[in-house]
């Protein structure tokens, strides 16, 4: 390029021979750098020009180089200007591809992206959601069968489609829902018809209830055909609607066709009472997808009831129970000529009756059923995910052809087999017997079709319904917690409350937020909530594993109401029971008259010896007759109480006082006495206690301290006398020789010497007090006295010790060597 003033300036006019340019020069380098010999430091060795040169080239590459990377960090905010330079040869080979490749890919990719949305092939998604977590979502799943990628499963960075709706959901508990049809399409009644059930009770608030129950079904139905095979599902591209303009488009298709097939897919976990995220619709030549994210409130119109209700039309759906109340709730969408393959194969007695058997059955196709627990409010929607909802609906009426087919065929084998009454089998309505099966199909379609919508209504009384915290308790077995875990007093336990109370701030909060439950706080954490209510704010926090993000928000919300939930439980009075006594004994406590100044000083009051002394019957069932009354005196009461430092005679005025005293009164249980052991008659003349036994029970010795005892006078014991303490033990047997009649000693039988202890009558009693006993004082004493035995090593045949190693005198034996021979029998 020519130099000069602003001669170096790009412009549209000299881009393209800039960008010649710049493509020439790197060629000639790339050229010139493959032309240098393989041992070029050989030659820098012996040419000292060659080496000066090279030198200088890559300082100037080096610097150009480091020149674009500053200019790199200036435009990505997660680099630090400065940083990530090439010095030297071994920055460029360590860090050449993190620094220079790495660079050049971003730049790249972005001027992608900007030629793309110049152009204008790039739009603005519905729903804006994270680019990493897409990027992960539209790559092959290496996951295992069965689970999916958290960023499919649960898009936590989308923004929540609701904020879009142009008309607010409504999750109040006290406002009913009623449908807001503004036009009844293909009617037989008007629209303010009110139709009641048999009884003539309720009202039905179904709009086309009598159209469903008076349809004329089109004869093709109850014809056997040929089945029509769907078009290859690879070849078949859906195409996706999300503009008026298109749905109108596809309305008008739809009148054209005589069967469709249709499916939702619903996302309940990000929302209160869930929304419709995508609706699948397919003919006989063709699939759409419908984004019911983007056309809510084209849907809310009635653009497709027109063909939703045309009698002529057959809608197949595969268990349709749930998808009939979605399309009502969401769009005010109703179906009428309603086909559902899920009764159609239960009347054939299929061993298994999901929509993946009956691909797999008639079409040979596997479905990947891992989706079907993804978010489908993801937009753009991955490939894996629009194939996935597609198949749904894409061989359905293949499949509706075969089971259409099947029972007209069971019906009639089963027509020509006579019952054992000799009527014809299955015979009901006056349509022919071919007929049976499938009508019995269309009669249950029909009851499905008629399902309506309920709001679903929150009842803190008594907990019923399907969100209620007593049938939450009853499906986890949590008997303690349920309605009926009532106490004897009326009155719940501190557990059930706490549940209660979480349980109704989940609600509340749910409502409000237009969130699941399970989003703002799962049913396991609710009942750890409830069986060990927290007391702060880190005790809550330490019940979770990991804190939900509503709980993280609504934290201090939540330890409010526990505390004050807590607060109002334990505030409660709560009624004593009084323990019943035998009926010889006195009344309760709790019955007796508390006013004492009006009693004579002889009744019984709380402050004597014995309180119940005068109440206690003279004879008793348990001991006889051995009870004893002692009477208290009035006189034994003080004029105030320590204790509550108020007077004891209870007055008009001191209220306080007559609560505490009847608070004690009921908490005391009337007992008998324990009968007085009678005196021995018999006077003892040992000082010394002996042990026996009175009444069946062991009499204990009283302490007696050291300097006090008295010992018995120790007698003077003669040098040929033998003392025996305790019980006498007979000596030794010894043989006596005696003389026989040869002059020889010859061994009689042993004779017992007895000793003079062993020939009085009765051993001497041992003296019990001149035992020391545990209670004495230890002896004085600083050290112990006892000595310790010190271990000597044994010695050698020389007299030297052998070395210690621990407490072993001698080394461990090394069980390792080979013994000799094979002494262990290890070996056979």
């Amino acid at each position: 390029m020519a130099s000069g003033s602003g001669s170096n300036r790009l412009s549209s006019a000299t881009f393209g021979e800039f960008n010649t340019a710049v493509q020439s020069a790197a060629l000639n380098a790339t050229r010139s750098a493959a032309g240098l010999p393989g041992d070029i430091k050989f030659h820098r060795s012996i040419d000292a020009g060659l080496a000066d040169d090279l030198d200088a080239f890559s300082a100037r590459v080096l610097s150009l180089t480091n020149n674009l990377l500053v200019l790199a960090s200036t435009s990505d905010s997660s680099r630090r200007k400065g940083k990530g330079k090439l010095q030297t040869q071994d920055d460029v080979v360590d860090d050449f591809h993190s620094l220079v490749v790495d660079s050049m890919d971003q730049f790249l990719e972005r001027t992608d992206m900007c030629l793309d949305e110049f152009q204008g092939k790039n739009k603005a998604p519905q729903v804006a959601i994270n680019l990493d977590a897409l990027r992960k979502a539209n790559k092959p799943s290496n996951a295992p069968k069965g689970q999916l990628d958290a960023a499919v499963q649960h898009a936590a960075n989308l923004a929540k489609p609701q904020l879009r709706f142009k008309q607010p959901i409504d999750n109040s508990n006290d406002a009913p829902w009623y449908p807001t049809l503004s036009h009844k399409f293909n009617a037989q009644v008007p629209l303010g018809h009110v139709f009641r059930d048999t009884e003539g009770d309720a009202l039905i608030r179904h709009p086309y209830r009598y159209e469903i129950k008076h349809i004329a079904y089109p004869a093709r139905m109850f014809v056997a055909a040929d089945p029509i095979p769907p078009t290859p599902f690879e070849t078949t591209a859906g195409t996706w609607v999300s503009t008026p303009e298109a749905l109108e488009a596809m309305s008008n298709e739809l009148q054209q066709a005589q069967e469709i097939a249709i499916d939702l897919e619903h996302n309940n976990y990000r929302s209160f009472a869930g929304i419709v995220c995508l609706m699948q619709i397919s003919t006989r030549a063709k699939d759409w997808i419908v984004d019911t994210l983007a056309l809510r409130a084209e849907l809310a119109r009635g653009a497709l009831n027109e063909v939703f209700t045309d009698p002529s039309i057959v809608k197949v759906f595969h268990g349709a129970e749930s998808d009939i109340v979605w399309l009502q709730q969401d769009f005010n969408l109703y179906i009428v000529n309603l086909f559902d393959t899920f009764h159609a194969s239960k009347l054939l007695e299929f061993p298994r009756h999901g929509l993946a058997n009956l691909l797999e059955m008639y079409c040979d196709f596997v479905p990947d059923k891992r989706y079907q627990l993804a978010d489908w409010r993801i937009r753009p929607l991955p490939q894996d995910m629009l194939n996935y909802a597609r198949s749904d609906t894409h061989f359905l009426l293949y499949i509706y052809d075969n089971l259409r087919n099947a029972l007209l065929d069971r019906a009639m084998s089963k027509s020509r087999s006579p019952s054992p009454s000799g009527v014809a089998s299955g015979v009901s309505g006056d349509w022919p017997l071919q007929q049976n099966l499938i009508r019995q199909a269309l009669a249950r379609s029909e009851e499905t079709a008629l399902r309506t919508y309920e709001k679903e209504v929150y009842d803190a009384e008594r907990g019923v319904g399907p969100g209620g915290w007593d049938t939450l308790a009853r499906k986890w077995n949590k008997g303690g917690l349920v309605a009926t875990a009532e106490l004897a007093d009326g009155k719940e336990t501190l557990q059930r409350a706490v549940y209660r109370c979480v349980h109704q701030w989940r609600d509340t909060v749910a409502r409000r937020e237009d969130e699941s439950t399970r989003y703002i706080l799962p049913n396991h954490f609710l009942f750890q909530l409830a069986e060990q209510p927290p007391a702060d704010m880190a005790a809550l926090l330490k019940t979770f594993s990991s804190v939900p993000q509503a709980v993280r928000r609504h934290a201090k919300e939540l330890l409010d109401a526990i505390r004050a939930c807590v607060q109002a439980q334990l505030a409660q009075p709560k009624e004593m029971k009084v323990v019943e006594a035998p009926t010889e004994l006195a009344p309760p406590v709790a019955e007796m008259d508390l006013d004492r100044e009006t009693k004579s000083t002889d009744a019984p009051n709380m402050w004597a010896s014995n309180p119940f002394s005068s109440s206690l019957a003279g004879k008793s069932s348990l001991f006889g007759g051995t009870l004893r009354k002692e009477t208290g005196s009035a006189k034994s009461r003080a004029a105030h109480s320590t204790l509550f430092g108020a007077k004891t005679r209870a007055s008009k005025s001191s209220s306080g006082f007559q609560d505490v005293v009847a608070r004690i009164h009921s908490a005391l249980v009337v007992v008998p006495t324990l009968p007085e052991i009678a005196a021995p008659s018999k006077a003892v003349s040992e000082p010394a206690p002996v042990l026996e036994e009175t009444s069946g029970m062991q009499v204990e010795i009283p302490f007696v301290p050291a300097a006090q005892r008295s010992t018995k006078p120790v007698t003077e014991v003669l040098d040929d006398s033998i003392v025996v303490v305790g019980q006498p033990r007979a000596k030794k047997r010894k043989r006596v020789k005696s003389e026989g009649a040869d002059g020889e000693g010859s061994s009689s039988k042993p004779t017992k010497k007895a000793s003079p202890q062993a020939q009085t009558d009765d051993p001497e009693p041992f003296d019990f007090s001149s035992v020391p006993n545990i209670l004495d004082d230890a002896p004085k004493g600083d050290e112990d006295t006892r000595v310790k035995k010190k271990r000597k090593g044994k010695k050698d045949k020389g007299g030297e010790a052998k070395p210690m190693y621990g407490d072993f005198p001698a080394p461990p034996r090394a069980y390792r060597e080979v013994k000799q021979g094979n002494q262990s029998r290890t070996f056979k």
